[in-house]
């Protein structure tokens, strides 16, 4: 009997693909950081600084162009999807409105900049209309974060009491109270503009390093092959 042979070229080109995209991704933005390190140097001379600085916000821009590319292959799915549940209609009437308040925006846009000319003081109805739908959305979203919060705290101080539970419910009080317009709660809106400026930001840098190091690590190991998912 005739044995097939293993295929394998297929996962060779996979891994060749996964490669070069990341070796991409990699030199990209270890070059973007060497760029922007370097650009404030003084002891560099003011033509080389020059130079440096262009090319840092030429790979930027690059950057900007494609992540716009993917936001509209994001855009191009999400009307693919969507236009796929409209088969089960009535069922899905949410995915009508998506793609009406989608096209309708667009539309807008593109008929405003089209006028833009001929107006000196043209209105951004667009603009009106997105932040308007964005503020009611956020004011939603922000009253059941409230709610979330309380409860969330209710429920851990009740499972077990702990030095990081009263913290947790401690911050999320002074926070809560620090933004309503109560009369004489002005220090705790000092001590919430201190928690948002000093802890808060910290811990969010913190996390965005962590994540550039996690991205770089794991691009890395997968580069080398030492994840097991790509190495067949």
């Amino acid at each position: 009997m005739n044995q097939q042979k293993p295929l394998t070229g297929r996962p060779e080109r996979r891994r060749i693909k996964i490669g070069g995209a990341l070796l991409a991704a990699l030199s990209s933005g270890l070059m973007i950081i060497i760029l922007l390190a370097l650009q404030p140097i003084e002891a560099l001379p003011a033509d080389i600084r020059t130079g440096i600085g262009n090319l840092g916000q030429l790979l930027i821009q690059l950057v900007a162009v494609t992540a716009a590319i993917a936001v509209g292959v994001g855009l191009l799915n999400l009307v693919r999807s969507q236009a796929r549940s409209l088969r089960r209609f009535p069922n899905n009437l949410y995915s009508l409105i998506t793609l009406i308040v989608l096209v309708g925006i667009i539309g807008l846009r593109v008929f405003e900049r089209l006028n833009a000319g001929s107006d000196a003081n043209p209105t951004q109805t667009s603009l009106i209309l997105m932040d308007t739908l964005q503020v009611t959305v956020e004011s939603a979203l922000a009253g059941i974060l409230f709610f979330f919060l309380v409860y969330s705290g209710y429920r851990l101080l009740r499972r077990r009491f702990t030095l990081w539970s009263a913290l947790f419910v401690l911050a999320a009080v002074i926070v809560l109270i620090g933004y309503s317009p109560l009369a004489g709660a002005e220090f705790l809106t000092t001590i919430r503009e201190w928690m948002l400026t000093v802890p808060v930001s910290g811990g969010m840098r913190g996390l965005l390093i962590g994540v550039a190091l996690g991205v770089v690590v794991v691009g890395a190991r997968l580069f080398i092959g030492g994840d097991r998912t790509f190495r067949e």
